[in-house]
């Protein structure tokens, strides 16, 4: 029996909403095995139900997905474009998912392996392009950083 291909999670927070892709090497190609949900919102970040919802349902996710490495592209914290608290929640509630480590990746880092690698990317739709970039760095074994 041969051994199963590790499945990655690479994903981009923005704004309100986690944006997921799940790939998996073949013997020749990447596939997408992401499904039919990309993302996950939420509305009122102030809700406990809505917290406690976006948090089960991402978890859910990982648990039906069972990927082997989780990453989450890094967010801005200081200057102009600096990401709000609601990102900031929603990165800690993906942190707590128990039966996975959740990295955190610079851009910088996706960006020299971008350079050095050139992968090419088949995202289903085009804002999950950093999510996709983050899943082929995780794919190529590249270690992700630690927080």
């Amino acid at each position: 029996m041969t051994k199963p291909r590790p499945t990655v999670c690479g994903i981009e927070i923005a704004a309100r909403r986690a944006i997921f892709v799940f790939l998996r090497q073949t013997a020749e190609t990447i596939e997408d095995v992401t499904g039919k949900q990309t993302q996950i919102k939420i509305d009122d970040e102030d809700d406990p139900g809505q917290v406690r919802h976006f948090c089960r349902s991402a978890h859910a996710l990982f648990d039906r997905r069972q990927p082997d490495r989780i990453a989450i592209v890094q967010r801005k914290k200081i200057g102009n474009f600096a990401s709000g608290g609601t990102t900031f929640k929603l990165e800690g509630l993906l942190q707590l998912y128990p039966h996975a480590d959740v990295t955190i990746v610079p851009p910088v880092r996706l960006r020299q392996f971008s350079k050095e690698h050139r992968p090419i990317l088949h995202p289903r739709f085009s804002y999950q392009k950093n999510a996709y970039l983050l899943a082929c760095y995780l794919l190529n074994g590249v270690e992700p950083a630690t927080q």
